[in-house]
């Protein structure tokens, strides 16, 4: 009798072993199931979002290059094409005045007028629209044929003394000296004051200030900002010398002329400029020497 009732207990667990183990083989295989479902759907959840975003890149990408093939219609172009030399300043009309007229000779010039002529095969173009954003407001600087300084006018002048500075200034250290930079504009403090300077040639900053120019000399780009020239390497933007050949819309305020056998020229920081006439009539400025 004991014996049987081993043997049907021994027969029970069997069974429950075998019960168990058919358990446990389903539940795992709910489980792998379930988690391939769950694998399945966060794949396509994230080809959609991927796709989702390519798409969204694609609308922005061809957003922006309407904005801006509207833009240069607007302006009228990068490319600005000089015309027909130098400005008789005796036949212009509305000749500009400057409170300092300088007559120069010497070894800077000779017979009266300038050593070298820049070579017109220079391609110098002008990008206007580099830094364009918004529509234009009151405060927006308008074309002046009488004043050659008409973008800048409203920044201080070179040389010109200040009792304080722009609380959004930077102090930037070079050469021995230390620089207070505000948009463009450079300080160095004199005592309790501080004079509006040139930056040296070699000083970089790491952005441009808002409304600068960017022009081509000989296919290479520099960047321009009320007399400042920038010559953009190793994520940086260097403060070179204007470049012979380059031309700019406008000279930064404080400029000085020079009458040369009847010719009106212009220096800035050390560099001389000659006017020049634009198709659509504007004076420009071209570079016919650096200031070193």
């Amino acid at each position: 009798m004991t014996q049987e009732i081993n043997k049907y207990a021994q027969k029970q667990q069997l069974v429950y072993g075998i019960k168990r183990t058919v358990l446990l083989l389903a539940v795992t295989v709910s489980l792998t199931v379930a988690t391939a479902q769950e694998r399945n759907r966060q794949q396509q959840q994230n080809e959609k979002s991927q796709a989702n975003q390519q798409t969204n890149r694609q609308k922005n990408g061809q957003t922006t290059q309407q904005v801006n093939t509207n833009r240069d219609q607007r302006t009228g172009g990068a490319t600005n094409q000089r015309a027909t030399g130098p400005v008789n300043s005796q036949s212009r009309a509305g000749n500009r005045t400057s409170s300092t007229n300088k007559t120069y000779s010497g070894n800077t010039r000779t017979n009266g007028s300038t050593q070298s002529t820049p070579n017109r095969s220079n391609n110098t173009t002008v990008n206007r629209t580099s830094n364009a954003t918004g529509n234009k407001t009151s405060n927006t600087p308008v074309y002046n044929s009488k004043n050659p300084s008409w973008r800048y006018s409203n920044l201080p002048q070179r040389n010109s003394v200040r009792t304080s500075v722009p609380t959004t200034y930077r102090t930037i250290n070079y050469g021995g000296h230390n620089y207070r930079y505000n948009n463009g504009v450079f300080y160095r403090q004199n005592n309790n004051s501080f004079i509006v300077v040139a930056p040296p040639v070699g000083l970089y900053i790491n952005i441009l200030p808002t409304g600068y120019r960017r022009i081509y000399v000989n296919n290479y780009p520099y960047y321009y900002y009320n007399g400042t020239y920038y010559d953009y390497r190793n994520n940086y933007y260097y403060v070179v010398s204007p470049p012979v050949g380059a031309i700019v819309e406008s000279l930064p305020a404080g400029y000085e002329t020079v009458t040369i056998d009847g010719e009106t020229y212009y220096t800035a920081d050390g560099a001389q400029y000659r006017p020049y006439i634009q198709d659509n009539g504007e004076i420009w400025y071209e570079v016919i020497k650096q200031n070193y």
